[in-house]
């Protein structure tokens, strides 16, 4: 189920994840994240080799919080 949320500042659209999200973080794990500007959470799955396998099943859960706390809301 792909999730779209808009930004409240300029009503900008985005793709906030894909159907296939758990694939991306799968085979990109660290910079799954740095391209979605979770700098962060990219630097704890650098260095943290076992939290791969959580960040795959608490993905939805991490970037859907990360956006909603930045001012997007859910379409």
């Amino acid at each position: 189920m792909t999730i779209r949320a808009t930004w409240t500042f300029n009503g900008e659209t985005k793709v906030v994840l894909s159907n296939w999200h758990r694939l991306w973080v799968f085979i990109f794990w660290p910079f799954y994240y740095f391209y979605k500007g979770m700098f962060l959470w990219g630097l704890l799955a650098l260095f943290t080799v076992n939290g791969c396998g959580l960040m795959i099943l608490y993905n939805r859960t991490i970037v859907t919080r990360h956006f909603f706390k930045k001012g997007w809301v859910q379409e």
